[in-house]
C-alpha cells in the first residue's frame, strides 16, 4: 500500500477569546477543530464542506502551516510538518501550495505577475534568470495565459485571468499538494467552470493533490474523489462522493444536500429544513454535537455520549449514534463520555 500524501491524526486546533467585554479578564476556548482524523491518496482530491463557522478554513491554515495545531499532527508525505526547520521547511513550502478565493486578494497590485507567479522559486530556488523565465513561461501557458503577459499587472485582467495567475504561482514549484479555499466562489458564474475544468487538467497534467475547502455542493461533486463534512469543528461523514451524494448517512449531511441541490422531479422527499442556529464553538453541547437541531433525535444517547467515528469495508466513515453497528464497522476515534 502506497504512503498518503497527507495524514491528519487528531488534529485540534482552540483558540483563547475574551468573553467579558473590553474590560472584563474572562477568557474562554473557541474550539475550531476538534479531533479530526483523514487522509489523501496521491493524486486524489477531497473536498471540506459544512456551513461557515465549521472550522474548515482553519483546517486549511494548518495544513499550511500557517498556524499550529492545539494538538495533534499534520504528516504531509509520512513527515509531521510541525518539526520541519531549514532546508525540509523550505522544501515543505514548495511542495504545499494554495490558491485563495480572492484573486483581489491574493495577489500584490504592486507587483507584475512574472514577479508574483516566479515569487516561490526566487525565495526558495537558486536559478538563472534564463531557467527562472523558462518556468515561469512554462506556468503561464499551462494556465491558458500567454508568457507576454508576465510583464503587466493584475489589475490589466480580468477575474478569471487574476485567478490564472494565482494558479501558475501555486504550480510553478511543481507542488504534490495544493489547498483550494474557494477557488471559484468569487469569480462569474460563466467561467467557473472554466477554471474548474483548469484544475482537473493541471492535476493529470502534474499529478498532484487537492483539499478543496468549498460552499458549493455542484463544484464539489465535479472535483472531489471524496467528500469530508464538519460540524462544529468535528468530521461527521466522510467517503466517496458519489456515495456522500447518492446516500448520505448523517442527518447533517442529507440536510446539507437538501438545501444546497434541487429537488428532482417527482422525487420523493421533500426538502429537509434545520431547526435553529448552530450553536457556538466557546460552549458545544454535550455529546453530539448535532443533536440540537437534528430530525432524528433518539434519546440520551444523543445528548450524553459522543457518537464514534465507524468506517466500514468501502472506506465510509460516519459519527451518529443511528449507525451502532460495530460489528461490520471498525471504530476510528475514541469513543468519550461527556461530562
Amino acid at each position: 500500500m502506497t504512503q498518503p500524501i497527507l495524514e491528519i491524526r487528531n488534529l485540534t486546533r482552540h483558540f483563547e477569546v475574551a468573553t467579558g467585554g473590553m474590560f472584563s479578564s474572562k477568557r474562554g476556548i473557541v474550539r475550531a477543530v476538534e479531533d479530526v482524523n483523514m487522509s489523501l491518496e496521491r493524486g486524489q482530491t477531497t473536498a471540506l464542506v459544512g456551513e461557515s463557522g465549521c472550522g474548515k478554513t482553519t483546517l486549511a491554515r494548518m495544513l499550511l502551516r500557517l498556524i499550529e495545531p492545539t494538538s495533534g499532527q499534520v504528516l504531509v508525505e509520512g513527515q509531521d510538518i510541525s518539526t520541519l526547520s531549514g532546508g525540509a521547511l523550505r522544501r515543505f513550502r514548495m511542495g504545499v501550495q494554495a490558491v485563495f478565493q480572492d484573486p483581489w486578494a491574493s495577489l500584490s497590485p504592486r507587483m507584475r505577475v512574472f514577479d508574483i507567479v516566479a515569487e516561490t522559486l526566487v525565495i526558495n530556488e537558486r536559478l538563472t534568470k534564463g531557467e527562472l523565465t523558462r518556468r515561469v513561461d512554462e506556468a503561464l501557458i499551462s494556465v491558458g495565459l500567454r508568457p507576454d503577459m508576465a510583464r503587466l499587472f493584475p489589475h490589466e485582467f480580468s477575474g478569471g485571468q487574476r485567478q490564472r495567475i494565482a494558479i501558475a504561482s501555486a504550480i510553478i514549484a511543481r507542488p504534490s499538494l495544493i489547498i483550494l479555499d474557494e477557488p471559484v466562489s468569487a469569480l462569474d458564474v460563466s467561467i467557473r467552470s472554466q477554471i474548474m475544468n483548469l484544475f482537473k487538467d493541471i492535476q493529470a497534467e502534474y499529478k498532484c493533490s487537492y483539499v478543496i475547502v468549498a460552499h458549493d455542493l455542484g463544484t464539489t461533486r465535479f472535483m472531489a474523489d471524496r467528500i469530508a463534512v464538519m460540524y462544529l469543528g468535528r468530521l461527521v461523514e466522510e467517503g466517496q462522493t458519489e456515495t456522500i451524494f447518492e446516500s448520505p448517512r448523517h442527518p447533517y449531511t442529507r440536510a446539507l444536500l437538501s438545501a444546497a441541490l434541487p429537488i428532482r422531479r417527482g422525487g420523493e422527499k421533500a426538502r429537509m429544513t434545520l431547526k435553529g442556529e448552530v450553536p457556538s464553538p466557546l460552549d458545544p453541547p454535550g455529546g453530539c454535537p448535532f443533536h440540537p437541531r437534528c430530525p432524528q433525535f433518539i434519546g440520551d444517547v444523543c445528548t450524553t455520549t459522543l457518537p464514534p467515528m465507524l468506517r466500514d469495508g468501502q472506506g465510509h466513515a460516519v459519527a451518529c449514534h443511528l449507525h451502532p453497528d460495530t460489528n461490520r464497522m471498525a471504530v476510528v476515534q475514541t469513543n468519550k463520555e461527556m461530562t
